[in-house]
C-alpha cells in the first residue's frame, strides 16, 4: 500500500516543481528580453553619435581647413618656382 501512495505523492511533486520551472524560466526570459531591448537601444545611440564624430573629423580634417590653418597660424605659404628643388636618385 505504501507503494501505491508514494508514486501519485512523487508525480504530484514532480508536476508542482516542473511548474515552478516554467514560472521562473519564463520569468528569466521576460527579463532578459528587457536587458536585450535595453542594450539594443544603447547600441543605436552609440552608432549614431559614431556616426556623427565620424563626420565631424571629416569636417575638421578638410584639406581647405588644413591650408588655411597652415596660412594663419603657422604663415606658411606656397613656395614659388625657383625656391623648388627636384632631388634625382
Amino acid at each position: 500500500m505504501s507503494g501505491a501512495r508514494l508514486l501519485p505523492a512523487a508525480l504530484a511533486l514532480a508536476v508542482v516543481a516542473s511548474a515552478l520551472g516554467v514560472v521562473y524560466t519564463s520569468h528569466l526570459a521576460r527579463r532578459l528580453y528587457g536587458e536585450l531591448v535595453r542594450l539594443e537601444r544603447a547600441r543605436d545611440a552609440l552608432e549614431v553619435e559614431w556616426g556623427r564624430l565620424q563626420l565631424e573629423q571629416s569636417t575638421w580634417a578638410t584639406h581647405a581647413r588644413i591650408e588655411r590653418l597652415a596660412r594663419e597660424r603657422l604663415r606658411m605659404r606656397m613656395p614659388r618656382p625657383e625656391e623648388i628643388v627636384v632631388v634625382r636618385p
